[in-house]
């Protein structure tokens, strides 16, 4: 991997640690915005996608669909294959909880759950990445 590609890679990865970091600030809290701790999890999912298929040469889909991240790393990390249930749920926080016209609250146990699989990723992702 090429020293600009490296850069853009970090990014990705830093992105995702940012939205990790308030996730784990916000479950800290005394009132847990339970919402926008799913949301930040869609989005950090999506970015750690997004950075390993960057470190490999790979196009990235202008999407917030997890699933279809998910078909895009598949072959680079398979071990993700069987969260495809979960990251399908995961998906409609990216759009279902920040509005209030679709309004849905979850509760803490998802988000703490949905926290759990993100960090699950996150290992996995880091680990398949060579800088």
């Amino acid at each position: 991997m090429d020293d600009v590609t490296a850069e853009i890679v970090r990014q990705w990865l830093r992105k995702a640690d940012h939205d990790l970091l308030n996730i784990r600030n916000n479950l800290a809290a005394a009132a847990v915005p339970t919402d926008t701790v799913c949301f930040h999890a869609q989005q950090a999912i999506e970015k750690l996608f997004k950075g390993l298929l960057v470190a490999n040469g790979r196009n990235v889909a202008k999407t917030h669909d997890l699933v279809k991240l998910l078909s895009d790393v598949a072959d680079l990390a398979p071990e993700l294959l069987p969260l495809e249930e979960q990251l399908e749920e995961i998906s409609e926080y990216g759009v279902a909880v920040r509005y209030p016209d679709d309004y849905y609250e979850p509760t803490i146990d998802e988000a703490r759950r949905v926290y759990g699989t993100a960090l699950t990723i996150q290992t996995i992702i880091v680990n398949k990445i060579q800088f």
